[in-house]
């Protein structure tokens, strides 16, 4: 588990100001917590819950309140059924922007804890998608967000050679690597 001290009560009026997808309100994120707190292997449910605080490449500040129960949940589930709760934890930190300061300590503590069991998991990873994934959580938790986009969404970059036609992933990858070099 993880410290409870600063993680937002699920019962907190401060769920009402928190936006999700549909706006301000995040009222059912909590009730889904809850219900995951009871069986977090209910993937069915997470799979509806996550796009609400998490989609098109928006961060929604519920997230930030949500993400220390996940990291709990993922840390009680068997390593590959955890999977899908460090992807998601991983898509919140690559395309989160300013974490409300009441909720970021709870949010940088569950990150660490996410980065933790990432890194545990890649040891048995047993599919090539869910290994690009979890090594784009790892990317993101670690602060490297720019190549934790390019292996989200490494099949979707790609243009034609100028020259010849062939398909290759350019300026996204190229950025990611010249990062790498230079640091």
């Amino acid at each position: 588990m993880t410290d409870d001290s600063h993680r937002l009560p699920l019962d907190s009026p401060r769920w009402s100001r928190l936006w999700t997808r549909m706006g301000p309100g995040a009222y059912p994120v909590p009730q889904a917590l809850r219900d995951l707190g009871d069986d977090p292997s209910d993937l069915e449910l997470f799979r509806e819950m996550w796009p609400e605080i998490c989609a098109e490449e928006t961060t929604y500040d519920a997230a930030f309140a949500a993400v220390p129960y996940l990291m709990d949940f993922a840390g009680r589930l068997d390593p590959a059924d955890a999977d899908e709760y460090l992807i998601v934890a991983g898509l919140i930190a690559t395309y989160a922007s300013d974490v409300p300061s009441d909720l970021e300590p709870a949010f940088r503590t569950a990150m660490r804890r996410g980065l933790t069991l990432a890194l545990e998991r890649l040891k048995t990873c047993k599919t090539n998608a869910d290994l690009r994934y979890l090594l784009a959580s790892v990317a993101a938790m670690r602060g490297r967000t720019d190549l934790a986009e390019v292996l989200q969404d490494l099949d979707a970059i790609q243009e034609p050679c100028p020259t010849c036609g062939t398909v290759v992933y350019p300026s996204a990858l190229q950025a990611a690597i010249e990062r790498d070099r230079s640091s």
